[in-house]
């Protein structure tokens, strides 16, 4: 039995004992009404209290960092370094505000082609009805059900924070809302929290292939940077990437820009003769940055119009590691950033996001191992976390195997788990 098999079968038995719902003019629907209204205020109040910090962008990239020079920048005097130092912090200075996701652009600004949505939203749709229906009442019947649910998605590996926000929003939509009297309580809750977890997998959402065409249209080459920690799949995504791309028409060229693990250097350049595909490579220990900017440079002179950056895996706690990946974005200034999360890791995985996202922004993640018995639940919780969409899914090990993410299709394994 599914999870919405058994919440079907609570909504079922709580309405049939008058529990759930109370005619409209009632004294009870009258409470539920100013009930629904003190949440809703409620929830307003928060929202001015702790307002959120905006998503970090460019400007965290690109901060200065003392012992990571550009390797392709001409040696400078003492004095030259000085100067050089004054211009970056008069810019730096000068600097606009940075964009947002509600702008839909990329860390370097760029634009992501896709539909941005605000945060978790509860549609009854074409089941409401403003007059002579019934209305959802407050109580503990109302309660139990959420509690249900809540102890289910939390079974399904989504983070605690989570899913705290949106039961709190589906109770602060379903109390007080009116309901036509001839639909089925169950199906009218059951659509309702559907639409609100789709929802949130929605919030900023960009389509990956949509923006690369459209990025390669302006210029090229469209410079995708891989990053994440150690041992979530960024070499084999790196190479299922260039395949679907190099399907849709383009040409593409990987760099192998892992030169902290010779066997990542083998692995990718493998995967580029089975495909194909130009691979740019140094040796074990060389300078991730410039096997980078080789690629781009190589991409330019043979016309190649897309570049997949496979950078090395960091715990996201080294922010020594991290700023070698800082490095590799200042030089190459990559059109989009992509984390890639293991789903198999469940609330790790949400970890390994967040303090990725604090300290290294990106775009939009690769969720891998959908296709695993992994719950899901980690997709759900990356996206409220972070503020970033997953766009991509691994669905299995061949280099087909890779579709643009489809929340409805995560939801149906979800809720029929």
């Amino acid at each position: 039995m599914g999870l919405f098999d058994r919440f079907r079968k609570s909504v079922i038995e709580t309405e049939e004992n008058q529990e759930l719902t109370a005619e409209e003019d009632s004294l009870e629907a009258k409470e539920a009404v100013a009930k629904r209204e003190a949440l809703a205020q409620e929830a307003a109040d928060r929202e001015r209290k702790t307002q959120p910090e905006p998503p970090t962008t460019d400007n965290q990239w690109d901060e200065p960092i003392d012992d990571a020079e550009d390797p392709f920048a001409a040696p400078a005097s003492a004095k030259e370094r000085k100067i050089a130092e004054r211009r970056r912090a008069a810019s730096a200075a000068e600097q606009p505000e940075p964009p947002t996701m509600e702008d839909l652009q990329s860390t370097t600004g760029r634009e992501l082609v896709g539909t941005s949505r605000p945060g978790f939203t509860v549609d009854l749709g074409d089941d409401s009805k403003d007059r002579r229906g019934r209305v959802i009442k407050a109580g503990k019947a109302l309660e139990a059900i959420l509690e249900e649910l809540e102890i289910e998605l939390m079974s399904a590996d989504m983070g605690h924070a989570a899913v705290t926000e949106l039961i709190s929003t589906i109770r602060m939509h379903l109390v007080g809302a009116r309901i036509q009297r001839k639909a089925n309580v169950e199906e009218v809750v059951e659509r309702a929290i559907r639409r609100s977890i789709i929802s949130l997998l929605e919030v900023g959402y960009w389509d990956f292939d949509a923006t690369v065409k459209a990025q390669a249209a302006k210029e090229t080459p469209v410079v995708v940077m891989m990053v994440g920690v150690n041992g979530t799949g960024k070499t084999t995504t790196s190479a299922k990437i260039a395949k679907r791309l190099s399907d849709q028409g383009h040409e593409v060229v990987l760099a192998a820009a892992d030169t902290f693990r010779a066997g990542a250097i083998d692995q990718l350049a493998a995967h580029a003769d089975r495909l194909g595909i130009r691979c740019i490579r140094s040796q074990r220990g060389g300078d991730s940055a410039a096997v980078a900017r080789d690629a781009i440079e190589s991409a330019k002179a043979k016309g190649d119009d897309v570049v997949i950056i496979d950078t090395a895996g960091r715990m996201q706690n080294k922010s020594n590691l991290m700023e070698e990946l800082r490095k590799v974005h200042r030089v190459t200034k990559p059109h989009l950033v992509i984390f890639v999360a293991d789903a198999l890791a469940g609330n790790d995985a949400v970890t390994q996001a967040t303090e990725f996202q604090r300290m290294l922004s990106f775009d939009g993640a690769a969720l891998c191992k959908l296709d695993t018995d992994a719950r899901g639940g980690a997709a759900l919780s990356i996206a409220h976390a972070t503020g970033r969409p997953i766009v991509l899914a691994g669905v299995g090990q061949g280099y087909d195997d890779l579709t643009p993410f489809d929340p409805q299709r995560l939801i149906d394994d979800i809720l029929s788990a």
